[in-house]
C-alpha cells in the first residue's frame, strides 16, 4: 500500500478542525477547499475505508483510528524544528517550589547566563508532587526540595540549609505569646493545611496524634503565599518549615519554631551528566553565595 504522506497531513487537519472549510483557516499554508476535499478522498480510495461522514462530520471508526496515529506525529512536527535547533545548547530543567522560584532562582540565573551562554534553562514548580520522581526519570536535571532525597547512587544529594518546623499565627494570636502540645490547648485548633500529603503534614499528625488528636483542617493548599495569605485571614493555625522572614512580615504572621521537632533539610540534589556537569557546580556556588547574602530572610 502506497499512502500519500501530503493525503495524510490534510486529513489530520480536517479530522482537527472537524471539517474540510475549516481546515482551511488552520492549515498553516495556502490550499483551496476543492483541493483538500479531492485529496482527502483520494486518500480514502487508498486505503480503502471512509475515513469521516460530511455533513454533519463525524468521524468513522476508522478515521478516529487514524487521527490518533496521527496525531503525537503531527504535535511533535510543530516542536521538533524548535528541539533541533536548540540541540547545542545545554538544557538545565530544575524543579522547586514556587518560592523559591518566585524569590531566588531569578537572582542565579542572569549571572548562570552569562557563564554559559549556550544555556538554556527551564523552572518547573514541584508543589504537591513527588519532587525526586521527575529527576530519576531524567524529566529534571536538578531539584531543589526539603523533602528526604531517595537513596539512589543516581542521585547526587547536597545539603544547603537547614531550617525548624515551626507553628505559624498572626501577630495577636494567643499562640504567639505561649503554646503547649496539650490536648486541652489544641482540641479546637483548626489548621492550613500546607501540602497535605507531604512530609510536613504528617510531622504535623504525627505530633498531634501523641496527644490523642489529629489535624482538623479548615482549608489547604500547595502555595506557601496561599497558605500564608489564609492564615493571616484567621482561617486557621500554620504548620511549616519556617517561611522568609519578609513573608512573614508581608502578612502580618510570626513563626514559632518547634525544637520538639527535627528541622528540615533543604538539599539541591541532581544526576551526573558530563553535559549539565559544570553548569550545575555553577549553579551549587551561586545558591551558597545567595544564601549567605539573603541570611536575613532566615
Amino acid at each position: 500500500m502506497n499512502i500519500n504522506l501530503h493525503h495524510l497531513e490534510l486529513f489530520y487537519y480536517v479530522a482537527e478542525a472537524q471539517g474540510i472549510s475549516q481546515a482551511v483557516k488552520v492549515i498553516p499554508y495556502s490550499i483551496q477547499q476543492p483541493a483538500i476535499s479531492q485529496q482527502v478522498k483520494s486518500l480514502e480510495t487508498s486505503l480503502g475505508v471512509k475515513l469521516f461522514e460530511r455533513r454533519p462530520f463525524e468521524l468513522t471508526e476508522a478515521g478516529r483510528v487514524l487521527l490518533d496515529t496521527m496525531a503525537p506525529f503531527m504535535e511533535k512536527l510543530a516542536t521538533i524544528e524548535d528541539e533541533l535547533k536548540g540541540m547545542h545548547r545545554t538544557r538545565l530543567r530544575i524543579g522547586c517550589a514556587a518560592l523559591i522560584s518566585d524569590h531566588y532562582i531569578p537572582e542565579i540565573l542572569p549571572g548562570l547566563i552569562e557563564e554559559f551562554p549556550n544555556i538554556l534553562t527551564q523552572v518547573f514548580e514541584l508543589e504537591g508532587n513527588d519532587p525526586y520522581r521527575r529527576l530519576l526519570t531524567r524529566d529534571l536535571d536538578l531539584v531543589i526540595s526539603s523533602e528526604a532525597p531517595p537513596r539512589s547512587r543516581a542521585v547526587i544529594s547536597e545539603l544547603i540549609l537547614t531550617l525548624p518546623y515551626c507553628i505559624i499565627v498572626p501577630k495577636e494570636h494567643e499562640f504567639a505569646k505561649k503554646i503547649t502540645w496539650t490536648e486541652t490547648a489544641l482540641m479546637n485548633t483548626k489548621w492550613v493545611a500546607l501540602q497535605e500529603n507531604t512530609g510536613g503534614m504528617q510531622k504535623l499528625s504525627e505530633e498531634l496524634k501523641k496527644i490523642s488528636l489529629s489535624p482538623s483542617y479548615s482549608a489547604g493548599t500547595n502555595s506557601i503565599a496561599t497558605a500564608l495569605k489564609y492564615i493571616s485571614m484567621n482561617l486557621g493555625v500554620g504548620f511549616a518549615i519556617k517561611p522568609p522572614n519578609f513573608l512573614l512580615e508581608q502578612y502580618g504572621l510570626v513563626a514559632i519554631p518547634q525544637k520538639r521537632i527535627a528541622p528540615a533539610d533543604l538539599h539541591i540534589s541532581y544526576t551526573d551528566n558530563p553535559r549539565t556537569r559544570d553548569v550545575i557546580q555553577s549553579f551549587m556556588k551561586r545558591a551558597l553565595s545567595l544564601l549567605k547574602a539573603h541570611q536575613k530572610d532566615f
